[in-house]
């Protein structure tokens, strides 16, 4: 079109100039009006041109400013010979492909709104002006309060010293920094792996990448590790430094003496047997957590209680305990019979030494259609409340001062049981009263 508007101006200015030229004077003034009606005509067609080119460009302006903006702007469709054609075809082309690629960053911005979601770690970015970019839900967790997804000082949210202290240090120094700390938290504190990357983009341009790690367990179990290690080195010495003890003397002379020749090597026996039994319950923890495998079979319960009843029975008659087994013969369940026998050995035996003369001891069990319970319960001596959620602990033992009873064991019993209920994905409970007794409880699954 333009093209054409150009070429019928170039031959109405010729025409017009040949025209004026080949004229004769007399018939100069027709002439002039024939040259001037031409000129008017091409104005006219010009202008028309013009506004036509305009229109077109205002209707590919609005369109490349709806794609600027983000919008969604129908397609500009035009004739393949319009001047206009392939303009209009590659702005639709811009078009398709941004919209291709803003539906892959939303895709992106999705799956990283997830991740940050569910991620357990701790995630705070934070600018070189010291306000907080981006923080993950876990975070709020770690910091104990909501932390608003506007810009703002990152002070606001962190007010712990020694986190605020790491991440000062890294905006300051422009140093990665790493630190293990305390946070306070509900019901128990933290301990936090807290990490302070550095990062820049630019040589203005940088960021902090706060990252919190939850250490708390694995600070816990190397604690119970060095306290495992301990507490045994102390229970095998006593044993060991008896035997050593009594043994030097004896070749000392006092083999010579039959008394004390015969007294001695009975508490040198009777440690020794005190030694293996704290050697085998200390195998039997580490076979435990060794992860083993269980064999699931059918057992029956009532023969199994029966069965561990008639072996502690002389440990009840020495000790005056009457035992009590409620179980229905009958009764069938699902389980690792070895495991289940060793639960109900270390059980028994202590509803047996902390009980009182005369006491009692039953065992019960109840099954719905979800679950099975194995309850064990005695008249004995109670255990104090601050003593009741520490009594699972590897060495541990309750005072029984109040009792005035002497309990021999390794301190390893209700640890082992817990290690073997947890093993067959079972849970354990302990309620117990001072001068009333104790009540162990077991459930397990029956899926």
């Amino acid at each position: 079109m333009i093209r054409r508007l150009g070429e019928a101006f170039v031959i109405g200015g010729v025409v017009n100039s040949f025209l004026v030229w080949a004229v004769q004077p007399a018939h100069l003034e027709p002439a002039l009006l024939i040259a001037w009606s031409l000129t008017l005509l091409e104005t006219v067609v010009i202008g028309y041109g013009w506004r036509w080119a305009e229109r077109r460009i205002t209707i590919l302006t609005k369109k490349v400013e709806g794609i600027r903006h983000a919008e969604t702007p129908a397609h500009v469709l035009l004739s393949p010979r319009d001047p206009f054609y392939r303009l209009a075809l590659q702005i639709n082309y811009l078009q398709t492909h941004q919209r291709k690629v803003q539906r892959q960053v939303a895709g992106q911005n999705q799956e990283f709104a997830t991740l940050m979601d569910y991620l357990p770690i701790g995630v705070m970015v934070i600018d070189r002006y010291r306000k907080v970019e981006l923080a993950n839900p876990a975070m709020e967790q770690f910091l104990q309060q909501p932390i608003s997804p506007r810009r703002h000082p990152f002070t606001q949210d962190v007010r712990q010293f020694e986190l605020a202290s790491l991440i000062n240090s890294a905006l300051s120094e422009r140093q990665t920094q790493h630190q293990t700390l305390k946070l306070p938290g509900s019901p128990h504190e933290r301990t936090v792996d807290a990490r302070a990357i550095y990062t820049a983009t630019s040589q203005d341009y940088f960021q902090v990448l706060v990252l919190l790690y939850d250490v708390t367990e694995v600070y816990a179990v190397e604690q119970m590790q060095m306290d495992f290690m301990s507490n045994a080195s102390h229970e095998l010495k006593t044993p060991v430094t008896a035997i050593s003890g009594f043994a030097k003397t004896l070749l000392a002379g006092a083999k010579d003496d039959p008394e004390k020749s015969v007294e001695f090597l009975q508490i040198i026996d009777q440690q020794s047997e005190r030694l293996v039994e704290l050697i085998n319950d200390v195998l039997t923890i580490s076979h435990i957590e060794s992860g083993n495998n269980v064999e699931m079979t059918t057992v029956p319960l009532g023969h199994l209680v029966a069965s561990q009843v008639n072996l502690l029975t002389p440990l009840a008659t020495v000790n005056h305990i009457t035992l009590h087994n409620q179980v229905a013969s009958e009764l069938q369940v699902t389980t690792d019979q070895r495991k289940l026998d060793q639960i109900l050995k270390n059980v028994l035996s202590n509803a047996i030494k902390y009980n009182r003369p005369q006491g009692r001891v039953t065992i019960t069990a109840t099954v719905t259609a979800h679950d099975w319970q194995l309850i064990v319960q005695d008249t004995g001596i109670g255990i104090a409340p601050q003593d009741q959620q520490r009594v699972f602990e590897r060495f541990y033992r309750a005072d029984v001062s109040h009792s005035n009873q002497l309990v021999s064991g390794t301190g390893l019993g209700l640890a082992i049981v817990r290690e073997l209920v947890q093993s067959l994905n079972g849970k354990i409970d302990l309620q117990s009263e001072l001068g009333t007794g104790t009540t162990v409880t077991m459930t397990f699954s029956r899926q």
